[in-house]
């Protein structure tokens, strides 16, 4: 996957999950994941996060 973001957005968010012991990475899957649970509850994932 790949982002065209603003610089200064990137740069925020990299200082904030940093701040919270996180991985920028980390905190994106998490936040697709609950997405597609949100608006797609029949779709099942796997333990690795891909579908099944």
């Amino acid at each position: 996957m790949s982002l065209i973001i603003d610089p200064d957005l990137h740069h925020a968010f990299k200082l904030i999950t940093t701040a919270q012991g996180k991985e920028m990475s980390q905190v994106l899957i998490q936040f697709i994941k609950d997405y597609v649970e949100k608006h797609a509850p029949a779709v099942r994932l796997s333990k690795k996060g891909g579908r099944q």
